[in-house]
């Protein structure tokens, strides 16, 4: 079914029914007819489906059953034929074998039959004669036997074996036809086997063109006639490369294909033998095989394989020859059929022949080998340049002996002869005191391996004095191999015999954990033998290690063979061993083995910080981070006690548990439900396969919304208003669209918090404030500290910010108390006069644009000296590191205040610098204020008194210090010893017109004080400057030349 038919013819018979064929290719038969359908009125892509219908459903069991039954057959080739309740297959004649397949099918029971196949084996008829299908020319050389394969000739056929074809030749033309077994017996017939199998040869004979006929026949078949040809040509062998071969007197040396080698004219020479005969032999010396174990036998015959190889030598025998001699051997060459020959093969000995590896060309010079700190004779045996003598003519040889003279002496031993050491002042000796008596080598007992001397040697007349030649000398070095001798006993060279390994691992028991040197025994010869077993483990070799080790060398423990094995249990422990050369007392040794138990490690456990007005915050590596040093990396948490304020959450789902690969990708949060909290704990415990941590906390704190400030600084005992650069809550107030609240919980240390408005002297300590407050400026800070022996001291205050639908948060501000500045603010009180006196001389002359002056109303008695410690001056009294505005030179003076003065505090920043108040304000402003306003009138009076009076009489330039208080101890104005201080007495103004002032300030605009508007029109330093005509010309135009301690001001 569904298989295109491609040939052969369909019969198709049943007992009873119709047959209906389907694809529009139909018959119809009854009874016992059968009906013949042409494969050739079948389309090759039809595919035949037959329906039968038969009352005997018995004989035709799987074709039929039934009216709607049916079977399906599928015919590959040949003819199938239904009759008498049977079916019969009919072969095409063809010769493949054939197969069909069945399927049954039953459309009531709704079932249907596996595909079945059926194969048919078609015997085979011997119906077709053979084939030939190789017949070439056969090229073979001249005389030889040549195989004939199945690529040269070859017949088939297809119902015949190999065995069964058989050929039948004529006699060749210029040769015959053999088995490879009997070439030398002609045969007239043979088989495609034997052909196959290589026993077929042809021998070649004659004329080179020929060949024979033959005929192919299977026993009743036979192919037609054909021919065969032979044709030859002659194998040439030619000496391609003959230069000899060049040696030292007594050596051996290999040919190769660089100094013989033969070739043919073969294409195919790689499958070619060429085979050397040797015809004569050499005399000096003998040819020899080299064979893979390394021995050497005789050798007459050998092949170009062999010699390419280098397995061929010669070796000369002849040590009495000359200087320079000659040798050579006669061969043949030969490759059947071609010969060569014969050749002659020169061998050139010379002791003039420079050989790879070759040291010397003396007639001995063996070394000699000597143990350490023993003494070895030089003789003849190992040292004799006598063959020197043969470069010589004969006649000259006997009035000539060697002489050697030692050019470089041993490292580590003596030459001696006799009883004489050879020195570098008499380094001579010659072959006759070696052939006699030997030269000693005497060995210093050193450690070292190899020793050597170098030496010149050459024939010297007998009747002349010994002196080495200029030229027409040899040089050499004779080598002295010291065999070493165990005198020193192994040191233990590795300090600390101590091992870490972690509790259950394995580690290699290293050259830089345990070393033993031996400088007379290899690291293979240093035995160690454990006498006690580790109590903690076990030693094992690397190629067995589940067996304990008892024994190993230094050589194991070099090469990372020896291994520590923990046996899991958390003790340390120690083995004692032994280790020993073998020829000295063995040295017995306490090695320890220190356990670091398996732990894990906290490396990072950061306070987790929630944003204040979120509710949920990833918990990341950077929070909460271990490591462990065991074998399972994998780290698990589990909470310990609930959340009380929230939960943990992994991709929105609650858990109780997490690994570490959890925080390391992010995934962990933090979920707050608690908006009434300000913090949290995660209570946990860690553990992997292998150990746990426990009882392990990480703090969750809600990070308030709040700007604050940094470096905030205020000065001792003066009130700071706090701004919205030092606590700024504006962002939480816009979010949560209320006035955040700030709850002292822990008030400053060295101070107080008070809320006082702007222009009230009502101050109020609090606890609790808001934003707000901060916003108007009615948040005082008054630091209150005692800085005795320290410059600066930090404080700091404690709230909770809480505002509207977000959760609390808490906070703190810094702050760093420092001490007023050391040097007084000097303010000129106008109208006043000044008294001069010749002290030590300062000058505080400051710019007003850094003042922001705040008056406070208070008197103090006449001739108390107000000053003001200033924020932010200098060392010297200098406001922000600005020089005084200085516009002439000044006379050392000292400025002293007469009078009742104004105290005005002022700060550099901007911000009022307040002085220190009472209690109870207004007693004390009330009374001030009153006694301001009558010192302003007598200060008018007094000026128009004293401008009166410059007019009727000159006045002093300097006048008496008379009525001076003292200042009062509480407003004692501070003065340092180390800065010199001026009084200064202003000069009375002239009624004239203002000359220009030297300490005229530039004019900056800032707020007046009450009841001073007049005050500029007679400003101090106005009086000071507007000298008389007269009085200027008595002031010194030049400056004097200062003296110790003195100082410009």
């Amino acid at each position: 079914m569904g298989r295109p038919w491609a040939r052969g013819l369909l019969l198709l018979t049943a007992c009873l029914g119709l047959c209906r064929p389907l694809g529009g290719l139909g018959a119809s038969f009854y009874g016992e007819s059968y009906v013949g359908l042409s494969m050739a009125e079948v389309s090759p892509e039809l595919s035949l489906q037959f329906r039968f219908q038969t009352s005997k459903p018995q004989g035709l069991l799987f074709l039929a059953a039934g009216k709607t039954d049916y079977c399906l057959i599928e015919l590959l080739s040949g003819t199938l034929q239904v009759a008498q309740e049977s079916i019969d297959y009919v072969h095409n004649g063809s010769e493949e074998f054939d197969s069909l397949t069945i399927l049954a099918n039953s459309s009531e029971l709704g079932k249907q039959s596996l595909p079945q196949t059926l194969f048919v084996t078609v015997e085979s008829v011997n119906d077709e004669a053979p084939v030939v299908t190789a017949n070439k020319v056969l090229q073979v050389w001249v005389n030889s036997v040549t195989e004939v394969t199945r690529g040269d000739l070859c017949a088939e056929d297809g119902d015949s074996s190999p065995q069964d074809l058989v050929y039948w030749v004529t006699p060749p033309s210029n040769g015959h036809l053999a088995l490879r077994s009997i070439p030398g017996r002609s045969i007239q017939n043979f088989t495609q086997a034997q052909i196959d199998e290589g026993q077929l040869v042809f021998v070649h004979s004659g004329a080179t063109s020929g060949g024979f006929s033959f005929q192919v026949t299977d026993g009743l078949n036979s192919a037609p006639r054909q021919i065969f040809s032979v044709t030859a040509r002659a194998l040439i062998i030619s000496l391609e490369v003959n230069r000899g071969l060049s040696i030292f007197p007594g050596s051996t040396k290999p040919l190769s294909s660089h100094d013989l080698r033969a070739v043919t004219n073969d294409d195919k020479a790689g499958n070619r033998t060429i085979t050397f005969t040797v015809v004569r032999s050499p005399r000096l010396g003998r040819l020899l095989k080299m064979y893979p174990d390394s021995h050497t036998e005789d050798v007459s015959v050998f092949t170009q394989c062999l010699v390419s190889e280098g397995l061929i030598l010669y070796q000369h025998l002849d040590l009495d020859t000359a200087w320079a001699s000659e040798d050579s051997f006669t061969f043949t060459a030969s490759s059947p059929p071609a010969e060569l020959g014969p050749e002659d093969f020169r061998i050139t000995i010379s002791r003039e022949t420079n050989e790879s590896g070759r040291q010397n060309r003396l007639r001995a010079n063996t070394g000699a080998s000597v143990k350490e700190g023993d003494k070895v004779l030089i003789d003849q045996s190992k040292l004799d340049a006598s063959n020197l003598l043969l470069q010589l003519p004969r006649p000259q040889r006997s009035s000539h002996e060697i002489w050697y003279q030692v050019t470089a002496l041993p490292h580590h031993g003596t030459i001696m002869v006799g009883e004489r050491n050879i020195t570098t002042e008499k380094p001579y000796f010659s072959q006759q005191i070696v052939n006699a008596f030997g030269v000693t080598y005497l060995h210093d007992d050193s450690e070292s391996l190899a020793d050597n001397f170098t030496f010149a040697v050459w024939p010297n007349p007998k009747n002349q004095s010994t002196s080495k030649p200029e030229a027409d000398f040899l040089e050499e070095v004779f080598t002295i191999t010291i065999t070493p001798v165990n005198d020193h006993p192994p040191a233990l060279k590795t300090k600390g015999l101590r091992l870490t390994v972690l509790q259950g691992g394995r580690l290699v028991v290293g050259p830089e954990i345990l070393k033993v040197e031996d400088i007379d025994s290899p690291p293979s010869e240093i035995q160690y033998v454990v006498i006690r077993p580790p109590n903690n483990g076990f030693l094992a070799m690397a190629h067995a290690p589940d067996d304990s080790a008892h024994h190993f060398t230094q050589a194991d423990v070099n090469n990372a063979q020896v291994w520590f094995i923990q046996d899991g249990s958390p003790s340390s422990g120690v083995f004692y061993f032994s280790v020993t050369d073998g020829e000295h007392r063995p040295l017995y040794k306490l090695f320890h083995l220190d356990v670091t138990p398996i732990s894990i490690t906290l490396v990072n456990l950061t306070d987790l910080l929630l944003p204040q007005g979120q509710t949920t915050v990833p918990i990341t590596n950077t929070h909460l981070s271990a490591v462990t040093n065991g074998g399972s990396p994998q780290i698990t948490y589990r909470i310990a006690q609930p959340l009380q304020s929230g939960h943990l959450l992994i991709e929105n789902q609650v858990v109780s548990s997490f690994r570490q690969e959890d925080l390391d990708s992010g995934r962990l949060s933090y979920h707050m439900t608690n908006l009434t909290a300000s913090e949290d704990q995660l209570r946990f415990s860690l553990f992997t396969t292998e150990c746990n941590l426990t009882e392990q906390t990480l703090g969750i704190r809600v990070q308030p919304l709040l700007w604050v400030g940094s470096n905030l600084k205020v000065t001792n005992r003066v009130a700071h208003r706090l701004r919205r650069e030092d606590l700024d809550a504006t962002e939480l107030a816009n979010r949560s669209k209320s006035d955040p609240t700030f709850e002292v919980i822990q008030p400053p240390i060295h101070g107080r918090l008070v809320r006082r408005a702007v222009d009230s002297p009502v101050a109020e300590e609090v606890t609790q404030f808001t934003q707000t407050d901060i916003n108007q400026g009615q948040l005082v800070l008054e630091p209150q500290a005692n800085l005795t022996g320290t410059h600066t001291l930090n404080d700091s205050f404690t709230f909770l910010l809480s505002a509207d639908d977000v959760q609390p948060a808490t906070g703190h501000l810094a702050f760093t108390i420092v001490p007023p500045d050391t040097l007084p603010l000097q303010i000129f009180t106008p109208h006043v006069p000044l008294v001069v006196t010749g002290e030590t001389p300062v000058a505080s002359v400051f710019s007003q644009k850094k003042l922001r002056a705040s008056i406070i109303k208070q008197t103090e008695n006449p001739g108390n000296l107000t000053q003001r410690k200033w924020q932010g001056t200098d060392f010297w009294g200098q406001l922000s590191g600005k020089e005084p505005n200085i516009d002439a030179k000044v006379s050392p003076t000292r400025v002293t205040w007469p009078y009742a003065a104004t105290k005005v505090g002022v700060t550099l920043s901007g911000e009022a610098m307040q002085p220190e108040v009472s209690r109870h304000p207004l007693m004390v402003i009330i009374p001030l204020a009153a006694v301001f306003l009558l010192l302003l009138v007598t200060v008018v009076a007094l000026c128009v008194w004293m401008l009166g009076r410059k007019e009727d009489r000159p006045n002093p330039l300097i006048q008496p210090k008379t009525n001076l208080k003292s200042p009062s101890p509480r407003f004692r104005a501070e003065r340092s010893g180390a800065i010199p201080t001026v009084t200064v007495t202003p000069l009375i103004r002239s009624s004239g017109s203002p000359a220009p002032s030297m300490f005229q300030p530039q004019s900056y605009e800032q707020p007046a004080p009450l009841g001073a508007g007049h005050i500029e029109k007679c400003a101090p330093w106005e009086a000071w400057v507007n000298l008389d005509p007269d009085m200027a010309k008595l002031c010194r135009q030049t400056n004097p030349a200062l003296k110790h301690n003195q100082y410009w001001v």
